[in-house]
């Protein structure tokens, strides 16, 4: 009567199969599959692919635990990005249409914001300064618009 060991797999695949001890065994993910004990070790000498029955479950739920935060930390640096693109682009919605503000010179801003009638303080230089503070009153404008 040979001994045998419940090992799982917790690797990413769905299933793996045995290369380290040559035995052709097919291991699916979480599931505990029976090996003989004397190449149980060889086995867990590699605990990023398997572990003990025992382990299993704190280590799967440690595996689901660091996934969400990846995922988290994902979508955080995604909306930070599109945050980051909204703030560099100069662009702005007017009657449904897309102004790029970046290719005003500075006295068509003065018309822009004229027509517009906005609001704008402190000095018309530099343009680049002038562009930013017409388009932060365009969209502060648009968003109180919304808001009625």
């Amino acid at each position: 009567m040979s001994n045998t060991t419940n090992i799982v797999y917790i690797g990413k695949k769905p299933f793996k199969k045995d290369t380290v001890c040559s035995t052709r065994t097919i291991f699916k993910q979480g599931v505990p599959t029976p090996v003989p004990a004397e190449l149980a070790q060889r086995f867990l000498d590699f605990g990023e692919v398997w572990v003990t029955e025992a382990e299993a479950k704190g280590v799967i739920e440690r595996q689901k635990f660091l996934e969400e935060q990846a995922e988290k930390k994902r979508i955080e640096r995604e909306e930070a990005e599109k945050q980051a693109q909204l703030d560099a682009s100069l662009v702005v919605a007017v009657d449904g249409e897309e102004i790029d503000l970046g290719k005003y010179s500075s006295k068509q801003l003065d018309t822009f914001v004229v027509a517009h009638d906005l609001v704008i303080e402190g000095a018309k230089k530099p343009l680049a300064d002038y562009q930013l503070k017409v388009r932060d009153s365009m969209r502060a404008k648009a968003a109180d618009e919304g808001e009625e």
